[in-house]
């Protein structure tokens, strides 16, 4: 118990500077600045937006009106794609008694290492395709910063916990996941939720602020009656969701029946406007450098957004939560 408590307030410390950051940037006439260049951004960039092909042009319209897109990993027909597949099938499969225990220790969100998921570049490597960067691009309406990947295990256990409430990510103000099933899911399986209802109280305007909601929250923002327009994503193996994570509330479902597995794929704009709450994944900066280093100029951009930042902004250590 002492040795939980000591580990708390070491991690309160270290979110410190990220938590003092953000209150900043929401500041009133912090929060103008910010959306003046924001808006600038994105009407500069926008004649130098990648042109899409019919089915990847859906996908962003589909996430421009309801945040959603599913497809699969077949119909997507991405290079290794099938080999991706296995080895993260393998991987979280090698982890689950790992996951159990992690679980019963108490541990809410369990991901497979991140230097275990290293050890399979084309895992990693299968989201600097520029294919899922065009589609990002012209969602996000700037270049796009690829935050890596996750294995997610999700332990059924039945508990309502972490992500498996509903939230928003706090990185920047458009996300792109790309999430892909790595076993058959129905609704006792923990599929991906949200509700394809965009929070229009949170922009540069009037502030971003995060919290896990519950009903009487979700019914505040987004009208009594959101359940209708909440979108539970069962699938087989090699299902793949598109979504955007920052301007939708959504959730992993709490599981009952079996456990989750699935790979996450993260994406917002190079200079994203909470930099300080990004690098979810937990890899290494040195492993990112490691595997794009023989890649071209884009995708090395996209990996290394965060070289590019102010010295100010790098200086602020990223969140652990």
């Amino acid at each position: 118990m002492f040795q939980k408590v000591i580990a708390r307030r070491r991690r309160w410390l270290q979110d410190l500077p990220a938590r003092t950051a953000l209150k900043l940037f929401n500041r009133p006439r912090v929060r103008i600045i910010l959306g003046r260049r924001y808006g600038e951004a994105l009407h500069i960039h926008q004649p130098a937006l990648p042109h899409l092909p019919e089915m990847d042009a859906k996908i962003v319209a589909a996430l421009e009106k309801d945040g959603i897109y599913v497809t699969t990993i077949e119909a997507l027909d991405l290079a290794n794609g099938d080999a991706v597949m296995g080895e993260a099938r393998a991987l979280a499969e090698g982890f689950a008694g790992e996951a159990h225990e992690r679980t019963a220790n108490g541990e809410v969100f369990i991901i497979v290492p991140s230097n275990r998921v290293v050890r399979y570049p084309t895992i990693y490597l299968l989201g600097l395709q520029d294919r899922l960067l065009n589609i990002a691009e012209n969602y996000i309406g700037l270049p796009p910063a690829y935050d890596g990947v996750t294995i997610n295990y999700t332990v059924a256990d039945g508990r309502e916990v972490a992500t498996r409430k509903w939230h928003r990510d706090r990185e920047d103000r458009r996300m792109l996941k790309v999430a892909v099933y790595l076993h058959d899911v129905d609704e006792s399986a923990g599929p991906f939720q949200m509700i394809k209802r965009h929070d229009r109280m949170q922009n540069d305007r009037d502030g971003f602020n995060y919290e896990l909601a519950d009903h009487a929250r979700l019914a505040e923002r987004l009208g009594p009656s959101y359940a209708d327009d909440v979108i539970s994503c069962c699938g087989p193996a090699g299902t793949v969701i598109f979504t955007d994570t920052a301007r939708f509330f959504h959730r992993g479902k709490p599981a009952t029946g079996r456990d989750r597995m699935a790979i996450f794929y993260s994406y917002f704009a190079q200079n994203p406007r909470h930099p300080f709450l990004c690098e979810r994944t937990g890899m290494q900066r040195g492993d990112v450098v490691r595997l794009t280093t023989p890649l071209p100029q884009r995708q090395q951009r996209a990996a290394l957004w965060r070289q590019r930042l102010s010295v100010a902004l790098r200086l602020i250590p990223s969140a652990t939560v």
